[in-house]
């Protein structure tokens, strides 16, 4: 993955989780040297109650959709 597309999935997580959380920012972070990626996903009303005010994901990168479809769409 390269830095433009880590940028692209990151608007797109956020155009996705926008409806249900106004305050949700997503950032898709490159691991330098490895194919993996971190996915964070920091917002203030939920987060603070659940996740200690973020949720992240370190995974490979080709594992994106996996993660995207079995787990961040869990928070739809």
């Amino acid at each position: 993955m390269t830095e433009a597309e880590a940028e692209q999935k990151s608007i797109e997580l956020t155009n996705l989780l926008k409806p249900k959380y106004k305050d949700i920012s997503a950032h898709v972070d490159l691991i330098a040297g490895t194919d993996k990626i971190n996915i964070s996903l920091f917002w203030n009303r939920k987060s603070r109650d659940h996740y200690n005010d973020s949720r992240t994901f370190r995974i490979e990168s080709v594992d994106y959709e996996k993660v995207l479809n079995e787990e961040i769409i869990k928070l739809l």
